[in-house]
């Protein structure tokens, strides 16, 4: 063959090749789109204050949605009650919600306590009750979901046990979550 009969091959296998690479690029799609229109909501479930924050060493901050308890004793073999150092607040004068008591974490020798217990006060008490066998913790689940009525404060009791061994000093620090069900 000589170079001029070539050409046309050329020219024939580029064409063909490039329509191949465009039908092989060219994808078919289509969209959807979305809108959306976000309100700002009031902050109408939160911490407050109860009578024993003092004793309990209660500090509420984040705009009333985080709490510390940080002055609560276990003794042991003995049972030590706080009947109502922090609560819950509906302040939504309308509307009742949904809330449940989540775990989030848990930090301290299980050796030094029996248990730890969290309760809310609503008319179905629910709760989390962190237990000690004197060499682990047995952590609580996640508490089902209660109602908190409008314009009504709950309380949170808490609940302690050292074991009968432990020694002045020792600590355990745990973190809880109250879920407010929108």
């Amino acid at each position: 063959m000589n170079k001029t009969s070539i050409k046309p091959f050329k020219m024939l296998f580029l064409v063909i090749l490039s329509t191949l690479v465009v039908s092989v690029s060219a994808a078919v799609y289509y969209s959807l789109e979305m809108t959306s229109t976000i309100t700002t909501a009031a902050n109408d479930v939160y911490f407050v204050k109860g009578p024993d924050n003092g004793t309990a060493g209660v500090t509420i901050f984040n705009n009333n949605k985080s709490a510390t308890l940080a002055q609560l004793k276990a003794y042991p073999n003995m049972s030590m009650t706080y009947d109502d150092p922090l609560r819950i607040r509906n302040n939504n004068t309308g509307t009742n919600y949904n809330i449940r008591l989540r775990p989030v974490s848990r930090s301290g020798n299980a050796a030094n306590f029996v248990y730890i217990n969290f309760t809310l006060q609503t008319s179905t008490k629910i709760s989390l009750n962190y237990t000690s066998n004197g060499s682990t913790w047995t952590d609580p689940s996640t508490s089902g979901f209660v109602q908190v009525n409008a314009n009504t404060e709950y309380a949170i009791v808490v609940q302690t046990m050292a074991n009968a061994t432990a020694t002045s000093g020792q600590t355990a620090t745990i973190e809880i979550a109250v879920d407010i069900e929108q």
